[in-house]
Parts: structure tokens; C-alpha cells; sequence
């Protein structure tokens, strides 16, 4: 069944195999940095070691946002019903299916395709604080919510 929970844990799923992928690349990277610096002298070598070492340090931050996505998450109850739009909110529109948690964009969850956003996003400043039923604006158009849990 398509809900909140649902949606939760493929989202929570999202996240850790974003941190696994994120790690195993960083792992990588350094193995290759370590192999390198065995095999190799001179100019070439320091302009590849300072590529990698640049690599590394962009990966580490990927794992860093990914971690902190992480933590948001956590903070989300998905057994909690809300009753207007606010962060942890799952809410269908007549646009489509949103999560408010972070920013990480279209998620497919039981062949539904749902966008996780921030509430601080656009769109959800503009829903923020509404309810089932009620309507909002965003670029000129005049959207309907539809349902919030």
C-alpha cells in the first residue's frame, strides 16, 4: 500500500545506498592514490596525486551532505498524521505526489513517483501551513492539495 511509510523507508533506502556508493568511491579513490604514488615519480606524478587528492576531498563532501540527509530523515515520524503541510508531510496535489523532508528530488515508491523536497523550497513555502482542500499558487497557477498525512 502507497503511504507515508512507504514512502519513508524508500527514501531512508535512497540515502544509505547514496552513502554506500559516496564511500565506495572514496575508498577507491584512495587505493588508487596509495597504488599510484608506489608506481610513479616526478611532475606527472604530483599533477595526478593533486587531482586525486582533489577527488577525494569533493567525494568526502558528497558523503559529508549525504550523512547530514541522513539525519534530517531521522528526524521524520512517518507514523505521525499532519493535518496541514509541514516538514514530514506527505501531500497529494493535483500535480502529483510530494514528501517534505529533504531536497533530493523524483523517488519512484510502489510505481508512484514522488518528489522529496525541503519545506523551505518554493513550493513547499507555498503549501506550507495548508490543509486538505485548500488551495495554493505557484507561478501563476492555482494548485489544489488534495491530501496531507
Amino acid at each position: 500500500m502507497f503511504d507515508k511509510k512507504s514512502v519513508f523507508l524508500a527514501l531512508q533506502t535512497e540515502v544509505n545506498a547514496r552513502i554506500e556508493s559516496l564511500e565506495m568511491a572514496l575508498d577507491e579513490s584512495r587505493s588508487e592514490m596509495v597504488s599510484e604514488s608506489k608506481s610513479t615519480a616526478g611532475d606527472k606524478h604530483e599533477t595526478g596525486r593533486a587531482m586525486a587528492q582533489l577527488e577525494q576531498e569533493k567525494l568526502g563532501g558528497q558523503v559529508l551532505n549525504a550523512r547530514e540527509l541522513k539525519q534530517v530523515i531521522a528526524q521524520i515520524d512517518p507514523t505521525v498524521k499532519n493535518d496541514s503541510v509541514t516538514f514530514g508531510s506527505l501531500v497529494k496535489t493535483s500535480t502529483g505526489w510530494f514528501f517534505f523532508s529533504v531536497g533530493i528530488g523524483k523517488l519512484l515508491v510502489q510505481s508512484e513517483t514522488v518528489f522529496c523536497l525541503t519545506i523551505t523550497s518554493p513550493l513547499g513555502n507555498a503549501m506550507q501551513g495548508k490543509k486538505s482542500g485548500e488551495h495554493f499558487q505557484l507561478n501563476g497557477n492555482t494548485l489544489s492539495i488534495l491530501e496531507v498525512s
